[in-house]
């Protein structure tokens, strides 16, 4: 993964995505996870390369403030093991069982059985397990920023 900063603004980073042979740039701003499109002219005026401590401190920010869910937790998803259990007819339960084997899992009920709706229970609770993977992903990165900070 390449990224980059924007010249004169720190917070800002964003990852290359694509060159086309056409002179198109993709990147992907990490904070807001949206694709932008530009030209090599205007990528190279407005673009220069991050350090690696830099990284780490933009990708923990990015987060920590973003609530949505990055493209690679979704991308985690497609590769993870779904299980969806109903329960005393009002109950959904829903455990993921990650790649690396690290299982979450999270329940939403309904008042009573006529209001029962299982997919869309079901939605809810796999976005609060996005959330979680959010969460923990972020403490890795401060913990990875936390331990290199100690050794220099």
């Amino acid at each position: 993964m390449k990224l980059y900063k924007v010249k004169g603004s720190p917070d800002s980073v964003v990852e290359l995505l694509e060159i086309t042979a056409d002179g198109q740039v993709k990147v992907r701003d990490l904070i807001n996870d949206e694709v932008i499109e530009t030209t090599v002219q205007a990528f190279e005026m407005a673009f220069e390369p991050s350090s690696d401590s830099f990284i780490a401190k933009q990708q923990g920010k990015a987060l920590m403030i973003n609530h949505s869910v990055p493209a690679d937790i979704n991308e985690m998803f497609e590769k993870s093991q779904v299980k969806v259990v109903k329960a005393f007819g009002r109950c959904t339960m829903v455990a993921v069982k990650l790649p690396n084997g690290f299982i979450i899992t999270e329940s939403i009920s309904s008042v009573d059985k006529a209001s029962y709706n299982k997919e869309t229970n079901t939605q809810i609770c796999l976005e609060r397990i996005k959330h979680k993977i959010s969460e923990l992903e972020a403490y890795k990165t401060q913990s990875v920023e936390t331990q290199s900070d100690n050794k220099n």
